[in-house]
């Protein structure tokens, strides 16, 4: 796992971005899942050679909910590890903000009661614009 996590950074792909990337890289017949020969012949591509044994206990290690293939959270989670508690609690509190009416769940009508579009750069351009 870590000679895949130092391929990976080598090209700048450790951020969510660039996971995505690699992520849809991999995963060949574009069903947002990565099988093990995918996986396999994927890995090739930045340089980690993997015979069918190491790329089935890779697939193991990935594949946490033992489904047989590599969902994008399993993958990220795999590269990027857990949140830290500070971050959970950064994005608690982030999300407890949104959720304007505490029913768990924000929706578009919440995020408006909260975001004054009057002072977004592109509004107040336009009420300059003649």
């Amino acid at each position: 796992m870590a000679d895949i996590k130092a391929a990976l950074l080598s090209r700048g792909s450790m951020a969510i971005r660039g996971i995505g990337r690699v992520f849809r890289i991999l995963d060949d017949n574009k069903n947002r899942q990565i099988d093990m020969q995918e996986l396999m012949w994927g890995l090739k591509d930045y340089g980690i050679h993997l015979n069918e044994g190491q790329a089935t206990s890779l697939l193991s290690l990935l594949d946490t909910d033992k489904s047989g293939s590599v969902n994008f959270d399993e993958f990220i989670r795999a590269l990027r590890g857990d949140l830290s508690p500070a971050r959970i609690a950064c994005i608690r509190q982030a999300y407890d903000k949104l959720d304007v009416n505490h029913d768990g769940s924000v929706t578009l009508d919440d995020v408006a009661k909260l975001y004054d579009v009057s002072m977004h750069p592109d509004v107040v351009a336009n009420k300059m614009t003649p």
